[in-house]
């Protein structure tokens, strides 16, 4: 059995084949989450995040065309795993802040994950001295660090709601 090499060029498609799924995925299960925060910021914050995959696939399948390859997606096995940790624990959640607080744990998680993933993609890029390419991607990690940075500022808000809830019982 011959063993295949594995060079810059194969690991990047890899890992924007695995962003393109994780993107295609996100779209469809973000929604679900949204409908079950009791924070209408919450909800909407996670909608829009949801949203926002539309545009960076738009983003990613310009890189793919950029790089004369299709944008065929992988499956993403650390997406998969996170979302159905995020729907375990939202399922047995009880509603309200304590829900909420969680529901932003666990899209903070797959946040960071995305954020890690398309800095070593754009990395890369650079390597690869793909500068087009380097630019969108950091087009999209701005994107995933300002929703990090919204998300730690209601994560911050929830918490306080909670500890609230928490004293006057």
């Amino acid at each position: 059995m011959k063993k295949s090499t594995l060079t810059m060029q194969n690991a990047f498609t890899f890992l924007l084949q695995g962003l393109y799924f994780t993107e295609t995925r996100l779209a469809t299960e973000l929604g679900s989450c949204s409908r079950q925060s009791t924070s209408a910021r919450l909800s909407d914050e996670v909608k829009n995040y949801a949203e926002s995959t539309r545009y960076k696939l738009l983003k990613l399948e310009r890189i793919f065309s950029y790089l004369l390859n299709t944008s065929n997606s992988r499956k993403n096995e650390v997406i998969d795993k996170l979302l159905t940790e995020t729907h375990a624990i939202l399922n047995t959640a009880d509603p309200g802040h304590l829900k909420d607080i969680l529901m932003i744990g666990c899209i903070q998680n797959i946040n960071a994950y995305k954020i890690t993933s398309y800095r070593t993609a754009c990395l890369l890029a650079v390597e690869l001295e793909l500068d087009t390419v380097a630019d969108l991607l950091q087009q999209i990690i701005g994107w995933e660090t300002e929703t990090s940075r919204i998300l730690a500022a209601l994560s911050s808000e929830q918490f306080c709601g909670l500890a609230g809830e928490s004293t006057t019982k």
